[in-house]
């Protein structure tokens, strides 16, 4: 029994840490831009798509096409921003918020259509393996252990590119201040775009983790933006290092949940996480208290 949790432990810090690389593109985007993206779950759907495509017709590994969304999905989410969210950024924060969930949402159900529509299956997974690793009698998975490495390692990385860039240092300051942050320079038309697209790159890099574990369909978007979400509220808003913490404990949770309880628990869970987190420390375990 001790051996088949620690299993399900390892599985739910890899689980959750492909669910903490998406949310840091969500926190970015909803802290730097006041922006409920709905459609985030539907970048890393379209990056685990893309990575399956590069996969079964090209022979490239998904390490390869983890790296080879980046590029191509940071543009995606340049253009997506500035065609249909930057004629709404001006409005006050209140209506802002509601509009970008209408928007990114009528955006969710056509990219779910369309792709519904024009991909020629309906269920599609990556059947990549290594030889695994035996520990004490607890078997790892050595794929599942390089894609938490170099999840670990991009996190890592991005942590210190929103230190010490630029850029980076635009995105922290706008997050803890966005007033303060005009106050002292910084050009919010110029920032804007480029923290989107790296939230939508970031999202599609976990998609390309996503497929080698799981089953993807056109239908997951959303249910995945929920859960973003609730890693999001759940670590605090605008910390990296919450949203780690976050996609950790929910990975955790789902797992163990799926295991005693059933899969189709996991969503259940994630609203009892944001439920919780919302009633005893709303501003999340490592967000700041606003007094």
């Amino acid at each position: 029994m001790l051996t088949t949790i620690i299993q399900l432990l390892i599985g739910g810090l890899l689980l959750g840490g492909i669910y903490a690389l998406a949310a840091f593109g969500l926190s970015i985007s909803f802290g730097v831009l006041n922006i409920l993206n709905i459609a985030h779950g539907e970048f890393l759907m379209l990056g685990a798509l893309l990575a399956f495509g590069a996969f079964a017709y090209l022979g490239l590994s998904p390490f390869f096409s983890a790296f080879l969304v980046i590029p191509i999905f940071m543009a995606v989410g340049i253009i997506f921003y500035r065609v249909l969210l930057n004629p709404i950024v001006d409005k006050p924060p209140h209506e802002l918020l509601i509009a970008s969930i209408l928007v990114t949402l009528g955006v969710s159900l056509v990219i779910e259509d369309v792709t519904l529509f024009t991909w020629e299956r309906s269920v599609v997974a990556i059947n990549y393996s290594l030889s695994p690793i035996s520990l004490g009698g607890v078997v790892i998975s050595s794929l599942r252990l390089l894609f938490l490495i170099v999840i670990t390692i991009l996190t890592i990385a991005l942590h210190f590119y929103i230190k010490k860039t630029y850029v980076g240092k635009a995105i922290r300051a706008i997050t803890q201040d966005r007033d303060g942050a005009k106050i002292i320079g910084i050009n919010l038309t110029r920032i804007s775009p480029i923290a989107f697209g790296i939230g939508a790159a970031l999202a599609a890099m976990a998609g390309a983790f996503y497929v080698t574990i799981f089953t993807v369909s056109p239908v997951i978007g959303i249910p995945l933006s929920v859960k973003f979400l609730c890693i999001v509220v759940l670590g605090g808003l605008g910390s990296l290092v919450g949203s780690l913490v976050g996609g950790l404990i929910l990975g955790i949770t789902e797992t163990l949940t799926g295991y005693f309880i059933g899969a189709d628990w996991s969503l259940t869970i994630a609203f009892l996480l944001l439920i919780l987190i919302l009633i005893f420390r709303p501003e999340g375990l490592l967000g700041r208290r606003y007094k």
